[in-house]
C-alpha cells in the first residue's frame, strides 16, 4: 500500500466515523426530546399547494431551479462583459467596471434582495413596473439580485483567466489582421473559460444556495416551502431534512455537470 493510498483510506475512515458519530448524536438528541420522526407527513394532503407535502417541496425545488438558471445566465453574461471591461484600455470603462465589482461584491446579498424588490422596481417607468407587478415581481427581483451579485465574482474570475493566458496567440491573430472582437470571441474567451471552469462551477453552486434568501421577500422557492411545511405540521426535523436534500441534489447535479464539461474540454484540448 502506497503512502497516498494509506492517507486516502485513513481520510475515508475518519469521514465515515464522523458521520456515524453525528448520526448517533442526532438519534440520542431526538430520544432525549421524545421526538419520533414521521416521514409520512410528505404523503399527507398539503394545505399549502395542491397534492401532498412532497408536491409542495417539489414545486419549491422547481422554482429554485428556474431562479438559479435565470440568475446564472445573467451572471455569466454580465460578469463576462464586466470582466472584459476591467481589462479595457479605456480608463473610464475599466474604472466603472472596477467600481461595479467593488460595490456589489462588498454589499450583503440580502440587502440587494431588498433593494431590487422594494426600491428598484417601484422606481421603474410605469410600463415595465406594471408588467413586473403582473408577473411575480419578487421572482424577477431575485433573478436580478442573484445575477448582479454573482456577476461581480464572475467578472474577477474571467479577468484572472484572461490575464493568465499566453500572449502569443493573441499577437499572432493580430498579425494576421483579425479584428479585436473576433480575437476576443474565438481565441481569448474560449481558452479563458476552459481555464476558469472550476471556479465558475463554484459560483454556480453559491448562486443556487444563495437563492434561499429569496424566501425573505416572499418567493415560494425550496426553503420557503419547507419552512411553511414546518410551520404547518410542526415537523421541524423532517422539513429541514427535505430542504437540505433538495439543495444536495441540486449541488450534485451542478458538480457532475461541471466535471462533464471539464472532461469534454480536456478531450478537445488533446485533439
Amino acid at each position: 500500500m502506497t503512502r497516498n493510498t494509506a492517507v486516502q483510506t485513513l481520510s475515508g475512515l475518519i469521514v465515515i466515523l464522523a458521520f456515524g458519530l453525528a448520526a448517533v448524536q442526532i438519534r440520542q438528541g431526538l430520544q432525549a426530546q421524545n421526538i419520533v420522526l414521521d416521514w409520512g407527513i410528505f404523503r399527507q394532503p398539503s394545505s399549502l399547494t395542491q397534492g401532498t407535502y412532497a408536491t409542495t417541496i417539489l414545486l419549491g425545488l422547481l422554482t429554485t431551479i428556474k431562479l438559479a438558471a435565470l440568475g446564472l445566465g445573467l451572471a455569466l453574461t454580465l460578469g463576462t462583459a464586466v470582466g472584459l471591461g476591467r481589462l479595457s484600455v479605456n480608463p473610464v470603462v475599466s474604472r466603472l467596471c472596477a467600481a461595479y465589482v467593488g460595490l456589489f461584491r462588498n454589499t450583503p446579498l440580502l440587502v440587494q434582495f431588498f433593494f431590487w424588490n422594494f426600491a428598484a422596481i417601484p422606481l421603474l417607468p410605469a410600463g415595465p413596473r406594471e408588467w413586473l407587478y403582473a408577473h411575480k415581481p419578487e421572482q424577477w427581483a431575485t433573478v436580478a439580485a442573484l445575477g448582479v451579485y454573482t456577476a461581480a465574482f464572475v467578472a474577477e474570475t474571467v479577468r484572472a483567466g484572461i490575464q493568465g493566458l499566453p500572449a502569443g496567440q493573441t499577437e499572432a491573430a493580430r498579425s494576421l489582421g483579425m479584428p479585436e472582437h473576433l480575437i476576443t470571441r474565438r481565441i481569448i474567451l474560449p481558452q479563458a473559460f476552459r481555464s476558469v471552469l472550476p471556479p465558475l462551477g463554484s459560483q454556480a453552486l453559491n448562486l443556487t444556495k444563495n437563492s434561499s434568501l429569496a424566501s425573505q421577500i416572499g418567493v415560494t422557492e425550496l426553503f420557503f416551502q419547507g419552512s411553511q411545511i414546518q410551520a404547518t405540521t410542526f415537523r421541524g426535523f423532517e422539513s429541514i431534512a427535505a430542504i437540505a436534500l433538495g439543495y444536495l441534489v441540486l449541488s450534485a447535479v451542478i458538480t457532475a455537470g461541471v466535471r462533464l464539461l471539464e472532461r469534454r474540454f480536456a478531450q478537445g484540448a488533446v485533439r
